[in-house]
């Protein structure tokens, strides 16, 4: 008959040692609003300095025109897939990739495509993200029927430490079959 009541002790000592850490908490913890209590802090510093909360200003700049992908396609540069070192030359700029997708692989885990525009590492890889697949699907591109395809992919080039040559397609705007 010891052990029941052993157990309900362990319980009970628990959760008064629950409610003394809590409270303890919220008197070394006021809420925010306590601009009363003189000793009280903030992250920010004394309660009397800092009541309001800061604010950042911020502004909208929308996009230029020539920017959008369809309008600035004639002023970009072509270049051919298999042309690496052209390629990394334009890291950081706007370019069309003229290729043959390789190879399409697919991660289940994030729903990210790659297209892949060889078989090395060293070859350009054309990534949509999970968050741009749904817009490929509705405009009936699914991402997996561009392997074997001649394409034009268009965006930025990006030279990825871990994953080397990269153009990110957030829209189907963005890549065109060419056969």
């Amino acid at each position: 008959m010891r052990h029941p009541a052993v157990s309900a002790g362990v319980v009970l000592l628990s959760f008064f040692a629950g409610f003394f850490s809590h409270v303890l908490y919220q008197r070394w913890n006021p809420p925010a609003g306590d601009a009363g209590q003189p000793n009280s802090t903030v992250a920010n510093g004394p309660v009397g300095n800092s009541a309001e909360p800061k604010s950042y200003p911020v502004s909208f700049a929308p996009l230029s025109a020539a920017s959008t992908p369809e309008e600035s396609l004639g002023e970009l540069p072509v270049v051919i897939a298999r042309d690496v070192e052209k390629i990394r030359a334009l890291t950081g700029k706007q370019a069309r990739v003229r290729g043959r997708v390789f190879r399409v692989g697919h991660s289940a885990k994030s729903n990210t495509y790659f297209l892949n525009f060889g078989p090395s590492r060293e070859s350009l890889t054309a990534v949509i993200f999970g968050s741009a697949v749904e817009l490929f699907e509705k405009n009936r591109q699914a991402p997996a029927k561009f392997e074997n395809k001649e394409v034009e992919v268009t965006g930025a080039i990006k030279d990825h430490p871990q994953y080397g040559l990269e153009i990110i397609l957030e829209h189907p705007q963005q890549i065109k079959v060419i056969n």
